[in-house]
């Protein structure tokens, strides 16, 4: 307990009323709820302290909250396997995870400091793995000095869950201690009361738990639930459990999704067998009234569950940590999981006919978060001064190696690097004939069509291709037109092809006639649909000068300005005819003011200073 003077050093110690700085997230329900619990415990343990339960995401920034929450609520309801990726990817696969770690505590760290300050509590409680992890790692690299503590209601997939710079982490699964003390260390767990409502940890009996529900006390009753979000295949959980038990009453809790609560109660608005409720404080009633419950997204339900001795069948939302959490049930014996319809049909008959097991009195006989927490002390030693600013130097030197890496592979850090006057590609080139070059992008097979086209009416352009033939090159070379190496877009290692792709591309549009024929010798053009620092680099070692417009042409329409003699004007349009059509509306263009489209090998041999 913290002390204030209020005399001289041989006077009497006034002791102050503790501070406790419980931090929740708004994301679902698996986290407030746990928050307004402890809350309540350590009223009881202390009822002069001063308690305060807080939001911790807008303290962490929106940035955070955008990622955390709005990101997350959209994809569990239109893409679950993007979440599932993004899990796999950020959890599972440690150097991103440690990114991750990185990113979070930067963004969200001055937010939460900011927020404890003005709340100057002795102790901080977090209840959400967000916040917990941008304290640990404030903890454990002394920016904080006041002792944190966790609540873990998940009972598998904890890396954010647990850190090494938590003082001490309160588990409500006993199967989950050692994953923690695998991640924080030994002597790190303690296995503390749920924190949930004393309805859950002291059920009523299933006759008063119906009749207080207005649920017959004569049927089976089949809980299906979403959690907070109301996440999960719910209409089919429900449509399977009227089918396997016909006399059965299905009460489906959507919780605070509205959206879903009016799909449901218009599919199954002619079906007197459905109950729907929206987010309920009653689930130690509910718990104790069904015969069993079909969960989709686990956590602080499915825990409930298993203390009020209600079966578990985990179902409609594998993804993510909902995925890993089923696994450890599994492993543990503790739910069934069933990953299809069908087998949701098994698990919920096999359920039904066996006795309902008896309430799991081992929960309400641990020790309160709260107790756990007053009587513990701290853990945490603060990290040297020197290996703080060894991993703040090691994280800015591979955050520099990224950017340095991106602008070498990425099309657009290359457009920032070359704008800068860093390797820029060749747009213009000095002349005093009234001449502007032109390249149009198009496919080996539809380029010698466009060149007929182009050349009844006498005009000539130079056609950027991918591949072509020997034979193809040659028919453009007749019609008065020019072929181009084209690259693709060099992404992550695509350039590593670049001087061999370039060698190709030359040999396939029978370059070396017409390097001669301009005076290149032994140089020669190129350009690509998405170049980068290293693919331009590369080019060059090879012989090559990466040329684009320096006005392009992405769809069909006017020009966005005037152009003037010497500069290279690029069409992208795919379609043959659009192509065309574009191509004789700039010519227009350029007669309205005097100059005319060639193609780049005569722009160039009439540019002396060219550096080809």
């Amino acid at each position: 307990m913290k002390v204030r003077a209020t005399g001289p050093a041989d006077e009497e110690v006034e002791a102050c009323p503790r501070k406790v700085l419980i931090i929740s997230a708004d994301i679902g329900a698996g986290h407030d709820l746990p928050a307004r619990a402890i809350a309540r415990e350590f009223n009881h343990e202390d009822p002069q302290a001063f308690i305060a339960v807080v939001n911790g995401l807008p303290a962490m920034g929106s940035v955070a909250t955008a990622v955390l929450r709005k990101s997350s609520a959209f994809m569990f309801r239109w893409m679950p396997w993007l979440f599932d990726l993004q899990y796999r990817l950020f959890m599972e696969f440690a150097p991103s995870r440690w990114v991750a770690s990185r990113l979070l505590s930067r963004f969200s760290r001055r937010g939460l400091l900011r927020l404890i300050k003005a709340h100057e509590p002795d102790v901080v409680v977090s209840t959400y793995p967000g916040t917990t992890q941008v304290l640990g790692e404030m903890r454990r690299t002394g920016q904080l000095d006041v002792p944190c503590y966790a609540s873990i209601t998940d009972i598998a997939g904890l890396r954010f869950w647990a850190h090494p710079g938590i003082d001490l982490h309160l588990i409500s699964h006993p199967e989950a201690q050692a994953e923690v003390e695998r991640i924080a260390g030994p002597g790190s767990v303690r296995w503390a009361k749920p924190p949930t409502a004393q309805a859950v940890a002291e059920p009523p009996a299933r006759e008063q738990a119906r009749s207080a529900l207005g649920l017959p006390g004569d049927r089976t009753v089949i809980a299906v639930s979403g959690g907070g979000w109301g996440v999960g295949d719910l209409a089919g959980a429900v449509e399977v459990a009227l089918g396997v038990a016909p006399e059965a009453l299905v009460l489906c809790l959507c919780g605070r999704n509205t959206q879903l609560r009016e799909r449901m109660s218009e599919r199954f608005a002619g079906e007197p067998r459905v109950r729907l409720m929206g987010f309920t404080n009653r689930m130690g009633e509910v718990l104790a009234a069904a015969d069993v419950l079909i969960h989709s997204s686990v956590g602080l339900t499915l825990l409930e569950a298993l203390i009020s001795g209600c079966p578990v069948i985990s179902y409609g939302f594998g993804y993510g940590h909902v995925r890993v959490a089923n696994q450890a049930l599994e492993r543990h014996g503790l739910a069934r999981v069933a990953r299809s319809a069908s087998s949701l049909g098994v698990a919920i008959a096999q359920v039904l006919s066996e006795p309902r097991p008896a309430p799991d009195g081992s929960f309400a006989s641990r020790p309160p978060t709260a107790a756990l927490i007053l009587g513990s002390e701290r853990r945490v030693a603060p990290l040297p001064a020197w290996r703080v600013r060894a991993v703040r130097m090691l994280t800015t030197t591979a955050a520099t190696a990224t950017v340095v890496l991106t602008a070498f592979l990425s099309s657009v850090a290359y457009g920032l690097v070359s704008s800068l006057g860093a390797v820029p590609p060749l747009t213009a080139v000095p002349t005093l004939k009234p001449q502007v070059g032109v390249i149009v992008q198009a496919s080996a097979s539809q380029a010698p069509a466009l060149a007929r086209a182009l050349g009844r009416d006498g005009i000539h352009v130079t056609f950027a291709l991918r591949s072509s033939s020997v034979a193809s090159a040659d028919m453009l070379t007749d019609y008065g037109d020019e072929p181009l190496p084209q690259l693709s877009g060099s992404g992550l290692l695509g350039w590593v092809r670049t001087k061999g792709d370039l060698r190709r591309l030359v040999h396939e549009l029978s370059l070396g006639p017409m390097q001669h024929r301009f005076g290149w010798r032994h140089h020669f053009l190129y350009t690509s649909s998405g170049p980068s620092v290293i693919q331009v680099l590369l080019g060059k070692s090879a012989g090559g000068t990466f040329v684009e417009g320096k006005v392009t042409i992405s769809k069909p329409g006017h020009l966005p300005r005037a152009l003037h003699r010497g500069e290279i004007v690029e069409i992208r349009i795919k379609n043959p005819s659009a192509a065309w059509h574009e191509v004789i509306q700039l010519v227009r263009e350029l007669d309205h003011h005097h100059l005319r489209a060639v193609p780049l090998g005569p722009l160039m041999l009439n540019s002396p200073s060219t550096a080809v």
